[in-house]
């Protein structure tokens, strides 16, 4: 496991290492437009749905049980720092085109659950208690406003809508 490791770390700083190590591209002569860059291109794999369950959802948990049950160790602060880190990253997964439903709402929420959980990320690392805590009730209303509007709702009972 500590070589896998290591070999992937070393694959990773090697890739740096070579990428700054590539020729430079030759100027382009002033009747020879320059080619306008490509943008990021991303793959979606999951769907919005299961990148909650598998990475917002937990960190979130994690970030919310802090402020029920403060860190006491720096092990334990580490483990609020990368679960605030996961959780804002999950924002910008949510932006993801192929995942992001709009630009309106949906971006908006997106948004604040990037920025508050960077606010529990920057709290955590200042193991201020109270920081993580104010910031996770701000990312509750984030999680909550979203869901209202676009988490399919459980149709009512039968007996329920015929009273």
């Amino acid at each position: 496991m500590f070589m896998r490791r290591q070999l992937a770390m070393l694959m990773v700083t090697g890739g740096v290492l070579l990428a700054g190590c590539s020729k430079t591209e030759p100027a382009h002569s002033a009747s020879t437009p320059a080619a306008a860059p490509a943008g990021p291109t991303f793959k979606v794999v999951g769907p919005s749905r299961q990148i909650m369950l598998a990475v917002t959802i937990p960190s979130s948990d994690k970030v919310f049980n802090a402020a029920a049950e403060p860190p006491t160790t720096d092990e334990q602060w580490v483990t609020v720092e990368r679960a605030a880190l996961e959780l804002a990253e999950s924002g910008n997964l949510l932006l993801i085109p192929g995942r992001a439903v709009d630009d309106g709402d949906w971006s908006r929420y997106s948004h604040m659950l990037i920025d508050t959980a960077s606010q529990a990320y920057a709290a955590a690392q200042a193991k201020d208690i109270n920081g993580v805590s104010d910031a996770g009730n701000v990312i509750y209303e984030a999680c909550e406003g979203c869901h209202k509007k676009y988490m399919p709702q459980p149709a009512a009972p039968a007996s329920a809508a015929a009273q």
